[in-house]
């Protein structure tokens, strides 16, 4: 399984999850920090990393966009059109 990456606030997750092969990182990061931060966690389980970008463990680049939250669709949001 290869590295994918979770939002999460700080202390409220380790930065590496073995179990689940996850690196958690801050919400709210822009995109230069959220690569800088996802490097770091990378160097210190020693996978290398080439110039730009993180990569995993399989070379492959990691996704570090964060998901889109589900929509609401409760009966007031439908309703209202919120």
């Amino acid at each position: 399984m290869c590295i994918r990456v979770h939002y999460a606030p700080i202390g409220t997750a380790p930065p590496f999850d073995a179990t689940t092969q996850t690196i958690t990182l801050p919400p709210g990061l822009d995109r230069e920090h959220t690569v800088t931060a996802a490097r770091a966690v990378l160097v210190e389980l020693a996978v290398p990393q080439a110039k730009f970008g993180a990569l995993c463990f399989c070379g492959e680049p990691l996704d570090l966009a964060p998901l889109i939250p589900q929509q609401r669709t409760g009966e007031q949001a439908v309703t209202h059109g919120a």
